[in-house]
């Protein structure tokens, strides 16, 4: 190739345009402990511990996220993580409720935090995100 095409061969070329910029800042998840499941894997688990007025709030707070919250038809072969956006005040709100049902009926489930993408996000609202984590990610 002659030295003048090497120096001209990007005229004309357009820079593509930035990618849109990520509003959240923080994502948060609740999970057990010591196991990589999230504090809605153990709700039935709960039911059989919990009694009277915590079994009914348990009962309510599961029918709130049922009609408040949208999932993905398809997870990819359950290694998909859900993460709450920081924004969803509401959500976390009854998120933290079931955390303290879970841990009175002797279940472990702690609070989560970070600020960096926790990883490849596969599918996404405006509460939540569902990802797979970079540890857990199919690598090339």
């Amino acid at each position: 190739m002659s030295r003048r095409k090497r120096y001209t061969r990007n005229l004309g070329r357009t820079v593509p345009s930035p990618l849109p910029q990520r509003t959240t800042r923080a994502w948060i998840r609740f999970e057990h402990a010591h196991e990589p499941f999230g504090a809605f894997s153990y709700t039935c688990d709960a039911k059989a511990f919990l009694e009277g007025e915590a079994r009914r709030e348990l009962e309510q707070l599961l029918g709130w996220f049922r009609d408040h919250l949208d999932a993905p038809e398809l997870a990819h072969d359950a290694m998909d993580r859900f993460w709450f956006r920081a924004e969803a005040e509401a959500s976390l709100v009854r998120a933290r409720r079931l955390m303290a049902l879970l841990n009175d009926a002797g279940i472990p489930i702690v609070e989560r935090s970070t600020t960096r993408v926790p990883g490849k996000i596969t599918w996404e609202d405006p509460d939540q995100v569902s990802l797979l984590t970079y540890r857990d990610a199919p690598r090339p």
